[in-house]
């Protein structure tokens, strides 16, 4: 009996250049702004495939950027490119929370505006200015203490109570070193 042949299965749709040339494009400009950059490779296996492992509901957007203003989350897209509805889903459903979520396309880069949203998040968030000639710093730490000290009591048992606990004591310990 003649060996059996080995077929291939039909390749995969290749990557699409231009959001992957749009992503390179963002990532540089991160770079450029000093600003924290994720995005997960897909590995391609030999029949051209290229998947991303994940886990839960799949469509999360292509990257996020974080820096001392802030963070965003985007997805890449190609000019006529289509949100895919388990994205639509994942960047509504972030935009209702709060998020900073949008998709950039290539247009975005010409017009300056992924520029424009990366250097925002560059620059630290002005506070306001504090009563009675307080510093800022100290009215931010004041309400930082006061939120651990909420995590603490709310449920002291818990693992948020404990790092609230240990952070709280090395604050304290370096506020007495500092006088001393």
């Amino acid at each position: 009996m003649p060996p059996k042949a080995r077929t291939r299965p039909a390749a995969a749709k290749p990557r699409n250049r231009e959001e992957d040339n749009l992503l390179g494009a963002a990532f540089d400009v991160a770079k450029h702004r000093r600003l924290l950059a994720f995005h997960p490779l897909p590995a391609q296996f030999s029949d051209g495939r290229h998947v991303t492992a994940t886990q839960g509901d799949t469509g999360w957007p292509d990257a996020v950027f974080a820096g001392p203003g802030g963070h965003i989350i985007r997805e890449f897209k190609a000019t006529k490119g289509p949100v895919k509805p388990e994205q639509k889903r994942w960047i509504d459903t972030l935009a209702a929370g709060g998020a900073d979520v949008a998709v950039w396309r290539p247009g975005d880069l010409l017009s300056g505006r992924i520029e424009r949203e990366l250097r925002a998040i560059a620059k630290p968030r002005r506070t306001l200015a504090a009563p009675g000639g307080v510093s800022a710093d100290a009215i931010d730490a004041e309400a930082f203490r006061a939120a651990l000290e909420r995590i603490r009591e709310a449920d002291p048992t818990s693992p948020a109570a404990r790092i609230a606990t240990d952070v709280l004591r090395r604050h304290a310990a370096r506020e007495v070193a500092d006088r001393g």
